[in-house]
């Protein structure tokens, strides 16, 4: 695709107002087709194409004996501001809020093509303060969210645009002097999802497309217990889909991605802890199916990965830990009238280390280690309508080491272990009408 359906739906505005205004703009879009009809998914379904598309000859402002045109337009806006006194309890509420919506449609009719753009945009922002004798807290909320659906239908083909998108921010915020305290909390996210859609004769596409994103703070000092804390966190998740069919096959494709990070620190008088995490998933599925026998094939994987670690600090006391881990699966699966068989991998890797130490009056002691492990599985699994067999083996290997020495008034020492275990699995089934057989280990 030569260029995104991203440009396509940033045009639809330009489109509304030459609507609007009566101009004589055309809903052609040059070679910003939907699947463009080079390497698109429909060979033949260049929908938007200016000199052989569904929107040939649709004058949008114009009109004439074969088409018709209507276009409308509606906004709003509002603005709210309130206060309250109440002097018995000696405080003042002020609110104050204003929001925004927008509405445009257009539409053609023509003997044989037809097409139709609706956008709406709504936008608001809210704040409401509240102060007491010896405390504050303010809450400011922010959001804006916009949807834009278009559509062509012809007697052979159509085609649908979706588009959603949302974004909001919040912050509160509370400050108390009786324990001179403060706390403040900001969060913001946005979301947008686009789905896309051609139908022909012969054949039909589908596009969908997913991203959230959001992040958070919160903050709070005390001074009067001398404390501090902060945890920072954001995420990002993203999904696409794509299909495919025509009378005789259908292709499929998902694929997803979803991510986690994280910061947090605390304090108090004289200790410490400080923590830093990640943690991400990624996934892929492509399937084929036979529309006319059932015949049917998919291949998926999926991997997620994850890091953390840890720090700690006080007068006597401090320590130091991380852990990671990695967990990967693949798979095949084929189903037809006679045959259903199955194939897994499945891997997981651990690994860790740490140290941490103590110096007291009464006692000194130092401590590290590390640890590792792996685990791996294989299955596989075919039937039929008379026999049934399947096959799994696991192998895992998990191994260790650690330091530790301490001394006191009366004694000192010190150890090393070291550790290797290995866990190993097999298990093996035959199954048929007459007899069966099955063998573990």
């Amino acid at each position: 695709m030569r260029k995104s359906v991203f440009r396509t739906l940033v045009m639809t505005g330009g489109l509304a107002a030459s609507l609007a205004i009566g101009g004589q703009t055309s809903l052609a879009a040059g070679n910003d087709s939907l699947l463009n009809s080079n390497d698109g998914l429909l060979e033949d379904a260049n929908i938007l194409d200016s000199e052989d598309g569904l929107l040939n000859g649709l004058n949008i402002g114009g009109s004439g004996e074969e088409s018709n045109t209507d276009a409308s337009a509606d906004a709003d806006a509002n603005v709210v501001n309130e206060t309250v006194i109440d002097e018995e309890n000696d405080s003042v509420t002020r609110n104050n809020g204003a929001e925004a919506t927008s509405d445009v449609n257009a539409a053609v009719k023509g003997e044989e093509k037809s097409a139709e753009v609706n956008a709406e945009t709504d936008a608001g922002v809210m704040n409401e303060t509240t102060v007491e004798e010896d405390s504050a807290t303010s809450t400011t909320e922010a959001g804006a969210s916009q949807d834009v659906n278009a559509a062509v239908e012809g007697e052979d083909e159509s085609a649908e645009v979706n588009a959603e998108t949302d974004a909001g921010v919040m912050n509160e915020t509370m400050y108390s002097e009786e324990d001179d305290s403060f706390t403040s909390k900001t969060e913001a996210g946005a979301s947008q999802d686009v789905n896309a859609a051609v139908e022909g004769e012969d054949g039909s596409a589908e596009v969908g497309a997913m991203t959230d994103a959001g992040i958070m703070n919160e903050t709070m000092y005390n001074e009067e217990d001398d404390s501090y804390a902060t945890t920072t966190s954001g995420n990002v998740t993203s999904g696409l889909n794509a299909s495919a069919s025509d009378e005789e096959n259908k292709l499929m494709a998902d694929a997803m991605t979803d991510s986690n990070v994280w910061v947090s620190a605390e304090s108090e008088d004289d200790s410490s802890k400080a923590s830093f995490g990640t943690e991400s998933a990624n996934g892929l599925v492509l399937g084929t199916e036979d529309r006319e026998d059932g015949d049917s094939a998919k291949v998926e994987t999926m991997n997620d990965t994850s890091v953390m670690t840890t720090v700690e600090n006080s007068d006597d006391y401090s320590k130091f830990e991380t852990n990671a881990a990695n967990n990967l699966m693949l798979g095949a699966m084929t189903n037809d009238e006679d045959n259903e068989s199955a194939a897994t991998v499945m891997n997981a890797v651990e690994a860790g280390l740490w140290a941490e130490s103590m110096d007291s009056e009464e006692e000194e002691y130092t401590s590290a280690g590390l640890n590792a492990g792996t685990d791996t599985t294989l299955g596989f699994l075919s039937s039929d309508e008379e026999n049934e067999s399947s096959l799994m083996s696991n192998l895992g290997v998990n191994a260790g080491a650690s330091y530790t020495q301490w001394e006191n008034e009366d004694s000192s020492d010190s150890e090393f272990n070291l550790g290797l275990s290995t866990d190993l699995g097999l298990n093996t089934m035959l199954q048929s009408d007459d007899e069966g057989f099955d063998l573990g280990l």
